[in-house]
């Protein structure tokens, strides 16, 4: 039954029903909405450190086959101020050393040349693993004493295959 005003038009609005059957529907995206949400922000945290494990990886990439390839000889011992070297290369004049900081998930890179260190921070990697994201293997060596092939490992995410970088030197050692 459709009221009429006193200028003939109908009044309008909602029924009972309608505004009841609105009101159950807001009210279910209220409640799904925020999880949604927060799915969304988990979601991307997680591709953000993903996507910055593979940068440093790949920053790692560019360096390390330029280093090893022009070192004269490759060690674990300590250099360039660094105590905690995972690899040592040197060559007539420079140092590179890369270290990795389990406290702070730092992947660095230092350069001694006449007296000059440049630390170069390659990147961040998870510091909750259980075993150092970054190893050496001295390719086909069991010591690290001046290996003419030299592996790292790279794991920036547990649930994915490492990564293995192989370089191989073109100098002797000297």
């Amino acid at each position: 039954m459709t009221i009429r005003q006193p200028n003939g038009r109908p009044e309008s609005g909602f029924t009972l029903t309608e505004l009841l059957v609105t009101i159950v529907i807001v009210g279910i995206i209220a409640v799904l909405l925020p999880n949604a949400l927060l799915l969304g922000l988990r979601f991307t945290a997680g591709t953000e450190t993903r996507i910055a494990a593979t940068s440093a990886t790949g920053t790692l990439n560019r360096y390390f086959y330029g280093d090893v390839q022009s070192s004269d000889s490759v060690t674990t011992a300590p250099g360039c101020g660094a105590t905690d070297a995972i690899v040592h290369l040197s060559r007539t004049g420079t140092d590179v050393v890369y270290t990795y900081d389990p406290p702070t998930g730092a992947l660095n890179r230092t350069t001694c040349t006449d007296g000059r260190v440049v630390t170069t921070l390659l990147g961040r990697f998870d510091r909750a693993a259980p075993t150092r994201p970054v190893t050496l293997i001295c390719g086909a060596e069991t010591s690290c004493t001046s290996p003419m092939e030299v592996t790292l490992t790279v794991r920036s995410d547990p649930a994915t295959p490492p990564t293995t970088l192989t370089a191989v030197r073109r100098s002797s050692a000297s």
